[in-house]
């Protein structure tokens, strides 16, 4: 029997997982380090060595290659009660989006589990989400300062976070409500602020409503006494331009005026069907109604 077949064989399997193990290959999502005798590996600036997306060599069987996801992650937080200035408790539902920012530091606190590093983030928000609703209103809080709320929390947190490696992007509240305890007061109180709101607008409107009718009653009041006094300026001057024209007819034919002047008193005397005159026969009155020319 031949003994360098066997030989042979070995040293090709040997060198087939030597060569697997000196090559490693890190996905387009992740970022690598690499681990030697179980300690990060540094460069000459005593920085850790990242490698990213791409085919690397390492020593086989004496480095060890450690590949950490290098997308955001996100976090959805467990809701939880916090109180604000005004004394209100709200029931906040919040998520957090945060990525790793030093590969080493977060493997060295946290051995590369996620699930230990959102363990202490949330710890670190619900505290930073305690403090900050503590110092507003309710308004404020959820309307009036909700973005400056976030980020205000964003900074804080990423403050505290450094030591771990990681780096908070975004925190947001996806849901505010009431506790179950509260929700009937805050449904009266909702009440009589719109019936204290409706009664207020109802009486500013009656007030407006007073003012509109009295400055119109002004301005009719003006209007008909504008009216009025162009009326007798009017009925003055056709008055006076009447009077004229009976001195004008006067001085030229004073026959026909007397004429003129009897045919206005029969229209007035007669103008009413139950008009009684008792007067002469002979008197001057009826002289037109005699004759033509006014002769008795």
């Amino acid at each position: 029997m031949n003994i360098k077949s066997p030989l042979i064989a070995i040293i090709i399997i040997l060198s087939i997982f030597v060569v697997g193990d000196s090559f490693f290959v890190i996905l387009e999502t992740q970022n690598a380090l690499k681990l030697k005798f179980g300690k990060v590996l540094r460069d000459e600036d005593k920085k850790p060595t990242i490698y990213g997306p791409g085919l690397h060599f390492k020593l086989p069987f004496v480095e060890k290659v450690i590949s950490l996801d290098a997308r955001v992650q996100t976090m959805d937080g467990s809701p939880n009660v916090f109180t604000t200035a005004d004394k209100q408790f709200l029931d906040v539902d919040t998520y957090v989006q945060w990525r790793v920012k030093d590969f080493s530091q977060f493997y060295l606190r946290t051995q590369g589990r996620f699930v230990e590093a959102e363990s202490v983030l949330e710890r670190l928000v619900d505290s930073g989400l305690r403090d900050q609703f503590g110092q507003r209103t309710l308004i404020e809080a959820v309307a009036g300062q909700r973005e400056q709320l976030m980020h205000d929390i964003k900074n804080d947190v990423n403050a505290k976070v450094p030591d771990y490696g990681i780096e908070v992007v975004d925190i947001r509240v996806k849901k505010v409500n009431y506790t179950n305890d509260v929700l009937p007061n805050v449904y009266e109180q909702i009440i009589s602020e719109r019936k204290a709101t409706a009664e207020e607008r109802r009486s500013k409107g009656k007030k407006e409503g007073n003012i509109i009718k009295a400055t119109t009653d002004a301005d009719v009041k003006k209007i008909k006494a504008e009216a009025d006094e162009f009326a007798r300026t009017l009925r003055g001057e056709g008055d006076a331009e009447a009077a004229q024209i009976y001195a004008e007819t006067y001085n030229k034919s004073p026959k026909f005026y007397a004429f003129i002047r009897s045919l206005d008193a029969y229209k007035e005397s007669f103008k009413n069907k139950n008009d009684v005159l008792i007067i002469k026969p002979d008197s001057e009155f009826f002289k037109y109604m005699k004759d033509a020319n006014g002769k008795k």
